[in-house]
């Protein structure tokens, strides 16, 4: 079995091994593939700001009707998790987020013959900065960057 990373965003949808994960991607949103192979492989998800600030909210996409887990400090030294099916449902302070999607390759279809592909956002920054995922009243999920500065 290989592994291939074959994630891209087409037609502004973040897709993955051929499954629309996020849609309605904006054009400020880069996609860097990564350097691994096999189950290294995969991307980081960038984004480009026309201004420097210590605070950077930047959509990502829109995500909906996918079941998603994900991680989110509630309290300053505790986290628990939250599950729910779309953008608005990603509390605040979100540190790790997994998307299932099955079936055919808009991602809402329940075809059994199709495998289930499991996608990953772990939000990471280099330097003084912060960085976490949240959820919006318009389904989007956010990236949220902040340096305190």
């Amino acid at each position: 079995m290989t592994v291939t990373a074959q994630i891209s965003i087409n037609d502004g949808n973040l897709v993955v091994h051929g499954k629309t994960i996020l849609t309605g991607v904006p054009d400020n949103i880069v996609l860097t593939p990564g350097t691994g192979v096999g189950l290294l492989a995969g991307a980081f998800i960038g984004a480009t700001a026309a201004h420097n600030k210590s605070l950077h909210i930047f959509p990502i996409g829109v995500l909906e009707d996918l079941r998603f887990m994900c991680c989110f400090r509630f309290k300053l030294w505790w986290m628990t998790q939250r599950m729910g099916t779309c953008g608005k449902d990603v509390p605040l302070e979100t540190q790790f987020m997994v998307v299932e999607s099955k079936g055919g390759g808009d991602g809402g279809e329940d075809d059994e013959s199709s495998p289930i592909i499991y996608t990953v956002f772990l939000p990471l920054l280099e330097g003084p900065f912060r960085s976490v995922l949240q959820g919006n009243e318009r389904n989007e999920v956010e990236v949220c960057l902040e340096s305190g500065e």
